[in-house]
């Protein structure tokens, strides 16, 4: 989640509040402690007033710092403001890599503030089975998540102990680095009569923290069989204590819950995308492939339809390998209309999807549905692989903005802005294309946005190239008019290694992206004088 000094109230609220008042906010220090800012996904940070469309430019703004650290951070990195670190307040960054390491660094400098190398000996190629990353270790692929009140940081990596593979979760004390009593613990829950299986599973979706509980997702490595998606929960205050478990497909392979962004959450329910699968619910059986779930905080599942959500042509997608589940689901604030608590995704299929939370509508039930990317007639769909981000600019609008792999209809390349209107003649709130790119972005990242408040807007992605030489870009929100574009200056600026399933993070006036370690952005330093 992400809060602002001093009363640590969450971003949510405080958005709510600027909106109602019209008012600009003042600097508040940010905390940024989990993925896209909150368990609702929505990747919007509104008390950013340092970073603006008049001065992100090639001028006056580009990378400040990059730390290289032992290897790549597949996730997003994480941020706490005025941190007490070795006696002195310090705004501090984590980063968790795929060598089973964990870094504190100063957000001001990039330096090691502490570490914790290979908590558990990373896994190689011949060991982690079916993955079509090529990647030279895995370890931690996940966005940790943080809770500030109780000083932890918790991460996932997989290690193999003897001839079984085994995903732990560590409990760090962010100040000090330090293994907190009764961690590690290792993945171990059970669902009914089936158990987890660590061995040809992948743990890609960032961390959630509702309640206490910590959640993780599951899904496949590559699809190589056996395999089963899954959320598993583990009580922070027992660690010890027996799991919670939900299986997405405990009769057949399939329903990884595999994006980037993981579960998000409303605070009384969670909510799972799952991708390709069998999928019987409306037959009487237990399999999810290609839907929505709303999972109880225990991880109890209805499998009534009011509790789950699948396209009507559920069956084409799974032939076709396109996952619902591209896309972390949206939970929305408000919304005008009859309807106004609304979840949105968006799937491999290219299509973007509303539905109602409160009634998830069970086969076909959804609100709205559309194309955004990818043609109708592509032998294979890579539409929708990253999770979108919200921006309520009050007068201005209201906006989603989708990032998209392949070229869609009506010239959508790279971004599509959506935006959010009441439709006077269902009274239901529905998306409009509001701009769409004219240039693609290859492996884009999850998209966040940035904003005084209603006002400045920002969008920020990074074009990943998919592991090659990878640049971060600023797009102002309402117009799509690009800002920055790291590559502009390939001399300094230019970095290497950004990972697809990422998201940057942007506070207090730094932007900061996972690559081969950490890179830093922000005004230079002469403007900032």
């Amino acid at each position: 989640m992400l809060a602002m000094h001093p009363s640590r109230s969450s971003l949510r609220t405080f958005c709510w509040c600027l909106l109602f008042t019209g008012s600009t906010a003042t600097a508040v220090p940010v905390d940024v402690t989990t993925f896209h800012y909150g368990n609702q996904r929505l990747g919007w940070n509104s008390a950013e007033t340092s970073l603006k469309p008049a001065n992100i430019n090639r001028n006056s703004f580009g990378k400040r710092w990059h730390a290289k650290l032992d290897g790549r951070v597949p996730g997003s990195p994480l941020y706490l403001s005025g941190l007490n670190v070795s006696g002195s307040q310090r705004d501090v960054v984590f980063a968790a890599t795929n060598q089973n390491s964990v870094f504190a660094l100063d957000a001001a400098t990039g330096k090691t503030l502490w570490s914790r190398p290979r908590l558990a000996r990373p896994l190689i190629d011949a060991e982690f089975r079916g993955s079509w990353f090529g990647d030279e270790r895995y370890g931690v692929l996940s966005t940790p998540v943080i809770d500030r009140a109780n000083n932890a940081l918790y991460v996932c990596g997989v290690r193999q102990k003897g001839l079984r593979q085994h995903f732990t979760v560590w409990s760090l004390d962010v100040r000090t680095g330090a293994t907190r009593p009764g961690w590690p613990v290792d993945v171990k829950a059970t669902d009914g009569g089936t158990r987890f299986e660590a061995g040809q599973v992948m743990q890609r979706g960032a961390l959630s923290l509702v309640n206490g509980w910590v959640y993780l997702p599951f899904g496949g490595r590559g699809d190589t069989p056996p395999w089963r998606g899954w959320v598993v929960g583990i009580d922070t205050r027992r660690p010890q204590a027996p799991q919670r478990g939900f299986c997405a497909s405990p009769v057949t392979d399939g329903a990884g819950i595999w994006s980037g962004g993981g579960v998000s959450s409303d605070g009384s329910s969670l909510y799972a995308v799952t991708g390709n699968g069998d999928f019987d619910l409306n037959r009487g059986g237990r399999n999810t492939g290609q839907c929505v779930l709303r999972l109880s905080p225990t991880l109890a599942f209805s499998r009534q339809a009011k509790d789950y959500y699948t396209p009507s042509n559920y069956k084409y997608l799974d032939e076709q390998d396109e996952d619902l589940g591209g896309a972390t689901a949206l939970v929305l604030p408000p919304q005008p209309g009859r309807r106004p608590n609304l979840l949105f995704t968006g799937g491999k299929d290219g299509l973007a999807y509303l539905v109602d939370r409160d009634r998830l509508g069970g086969v076909g039930g959804e609100v709205q549905k559309e194309r955004l990317f990818s043609p109708v007639d592509a032998p294979y769909h890579e539409g929708i692989r990253a999770t979108p981000a919200y921006f309520d600019g009050g007068a201005a609008g209201r906006y989603l903005f989708v990032a998209g792999d392949q070229p869609g209809p009506n010239d959508n390349l790279g971004i599509a802005a959506l935006r959010l209107d009441l439709d006077p003649r269902s009274n239901e709130t529905r998306f409009r294309r509001a701009w769409t790119l004219k240039k693609a972005i290859n492996g884009p990242s999850s998209p966040i946005v940035t904003s005084d408040g209603p006002r400045d807007a920002v969008v920020w992605i990074v074009e990943t190239n998919d592991g090659e030489g990878s640049n971060l870009r600023a797009y102002e929100a309402t117009t799509g008019a690009l800002l920055y574009n790291s590559n502009e200056d390939e001399k300094s600026d230019r970095f290497d290694e950004g990972r697809r399933f990422t998201s940057p993070i942007v506070a207090d006036g730094r932007v900061f992206v996972g690559a081969r370690g950490v890179v830093c952005f922000g005004l230079t330093q002469e403007v900032a004088k």
